[in-house]
């Protein structure tokens, strides 16, 4: 399919599927969730004045469940457009990805029999974040059937697999299965794109880069750890004034006169200058103990009680009713 598909005027759209599609991530100025669906809605609604919108999507959803209960209701309400995004869920679950396309084709075709124009899209590419990364490879040959189905089908498709501004870890809640505010304004304006509206903005652009926090010089001690410029390990007095322990001065001991104490921090062993540690390598070490807390964090307080869930047969969407169940104005 071609990048961008202008396609007839769109009246009508309802969107379907999980959490992906309900918005979770995105919290909406007014409360509630917001998410690159209502984005492309609002969009939408600027082309043409009277343009109605729906959103059955709940978090937690399988793709059986949405093809058994929110496509006969996307099917009823017979829109221009409907998205159709799911799978994600079973993935992580761990089934069969051939098993799942033989499951999304038919509910594209239902869609279409109704004369809907189908909006399909790719898995991420979870590449940046431990343990998600695993599942690379099987999302990866469900969104080769999944370009198979938009081929065979003349769906649109979103290629989010190749958008380099989700490879950015700002892109996405510390979850990391969920995207940012950001992370959804940019799937937004790339489905604006394939959907051949005037997007608002770059959706290849990746997040302002934040400035870098400056790096204190930093000396190894005779023991090998490391010591900020202006700090003696193990003493309390500033190194800059301390006297040096090969040039005496006026107020200190003389060089025959046996040592008070044991050598200053910055000094060797052998009584050379100890070598000064490149900020670089503080600074990558640094980011590496960062980077494992979150990991920590993320174990704690994400994965845990997914597992929790998994194993009861509880889901996040248990309980929840889709946020828009009806056609309306944006």
């Amino acid at each position: 399919m071609p990048e961008s598909n202008p396609g007839p005027v769109i009246e009508t759209f309802v969107a379907i599927g999980d959490s992906f599609t309900e918005g979770v991530g995105d919290q909406a100025p007014g409360g509630g969730l917001r998410g690159w669906a209502d984005m492309t809605a609002a969009a939408l609604a600027v082309q043409l004045p009277g343009f109605r919108y729906a959103n059955l999507a709940i978090r937690g959803k399988l793709l059986g469940q949405v093809a058994a209960e929110q496509v006969p209701r996307a099917v009823e309400m017979a829109p221009d457009l409907v998205s159709l995004a799911a799978g994600g869920n079973n993935i992580l679950r761990g089934d069969d990805v051939d098993t799942l396309a033989a499951d999304f084709e038919p509910a594209v075709a239902k869609l279409q029999a109704a004369g809907c124009r189908v909006l399909i899209f790719t898995g991420f590419d979870p590449r940046m974040f431990p343990v998600i990364r695993l599942l690379r490879g099987r999302i990866a040959a469900y969104n080769m059937h999944l370009r198979g189905i938009a081929d065979d089908y003349g769906c649109d498709l979103v290629d989010l697999w190749s958008m380099r501004a989700l490879k950015d870890p700002r892109a996405w809640s510390p979850d990391r299965l969920h995207l940012t505010t950001q992370g959804h304004r940019q799937v937004a304006l790339r489905t604006c794109t394939v959907l051949g509206i005037p997007p608002a903005g770059d959706w290849a652009a990746p997040p302002p880069t934040a400035p870098a926090a400056p790096i204190p010089a930093t000396r190894v001690s005779a023991a090998g750890a490391p010591v900020t410029r202006g700090a003696v390990q193990g003493s309390s007095a500033p190194s800059a004034s301390a006297p040096s322990a090969s040039a005496p001065s006026a107020s200190a001991p003389s060089a025959s006169a046996p040592a008070a104490s044991a050598p200053s921090a910055r000094v060797s062993a052998a009584g050379a200058p100890a070598p000064r540690v490149p900020a670089a390598a503080w600074a990558r070490r640094a980011e590496w103990l960062a980077a494992r807390r979150q990991d920590a964090r993320w174990a704690r307080e994400y994965a845990t009680p997914w597992l929790r869930r998994r194993l009861t047969g509880a889901s996040s969407g248990d309980g929840l009713s889709p946020k828009r169940p009806d056609l309306l104005p944006v």
